[in-house]
């Protein structure tokens, strides 16, 4: 009852977690209040638009509601993909101790000697006295032994190689979209701060100004874009990368059961 009561707590955490990770995906860092400064300004006018943006003196430009849809989506699948990521490791490295963060390198290999497999070959040269009318067969396990963690490392190796793409998005091309919409948020700043200085005072320098502040948020929101229409193309390799992984699966679960199919034959 005790166990049960225990498992039910740990399930009920795991949802509130998980509930939060959920809504915190909902918000796309774009409809955050802005952090970052306008480049080039002095301290008095970074404090001006700062007060501006927060008592609405400052007029926030709205973003194009297909792109917010767009980056909230790209939110979302790089969240279910990490998610995807881990129990994919988890499958390959079934120590769970040894399974990293989607967000790392994802290297999850068993050190050399210390595979569970490796461990028992240690166990049963121990034993070599216990079975020594047996050694021809206890020499074919400890072989079979040394031989399934050299599968499982190889397993692991080619896994992990298996899921380059998927890695690969996690690690790069999310982090540099990031980086990009970041620079748009603060290119939006530098366009609505333009905004406002002509619209209080319409001098030709101001609206020089303000046309290039427009002009290097148009382009970077075309970057943005872009970066976004490479997605889907981005998940039809990662499609293909699970084929890989179940096929690796085969691969590696095949040659385990030769090996011990090995060891059955032995007489003992």
């Amino acid at each position: 009852m005790a166990a049960k009561r225990s498992e039910t707590k740990k399930y009920d955490q795991n949802k509130k977690q998980s509930d939060k990770d959920t809504n915190k995906i909902q918000e796309p860092m774009e409809m955050a209040s802005p952090q970052t400064e306008p480049e080039g300004r002095g301290a008095f006018r970074k404090l001006f638009m700062k007060l501006g943006e927060k008592v609405g003196t400052i007029k926030t430009s709205e973003l194009n509601p297909d792109y917010l849809n767009q980056v909230k989506d790209a939110d979302t699948y790089k969240e279910m993909l990490c998610k995807l990521a881990e129990s994919i490791m988890h499958v390959l490295q079934q120590n769970p101790k040894l399974v990293p963060e989607a967000e790392s390198k994802m290297e999850f290999e068993c050190p050399l000697n210390q595979d569970p497999t490796e461990l028992l070959s240690v166990s049963l040269e121990a034993m070599r006295e216990n079975f020594s009318a047996h050694i021809p067969a206890l020499e074919a396990c400890i072989r079979a032994c040394i031989k399934l963690a050299e599968l499982r490392r190889s397993y692991c190796k080619r896994g992990r190689r298996a899921i380059h793409f998927i890695r690969t998005f996690i690690n790069v091309d999310y982090v540099l979209l990031n980086n990009q919409r970041q620079e748009l948020i603060k290119r939006r700043q530098e366009m609505d701060f333009a905004k406002h200085e002509y619209a209080n005072n319409p001098t030709e320098q101001k609206k020089e100004s303000c046309n290039k502040a427009i002009a290097k948020f148009k382009e970077q929101s075309d970057e943005v874009f872009e970066a976004l229409g490479t997605i889907q193309s981005k998940k039809e390799k990662h499609r293909i990368e699970l084929i890989k992984i179940l096929d690796e699966m085969r691969k590696y679960h095949n040659s385990a059961a030769e090996e011990c199919f090995l060891v059955c034959k032995s007489k003992w």
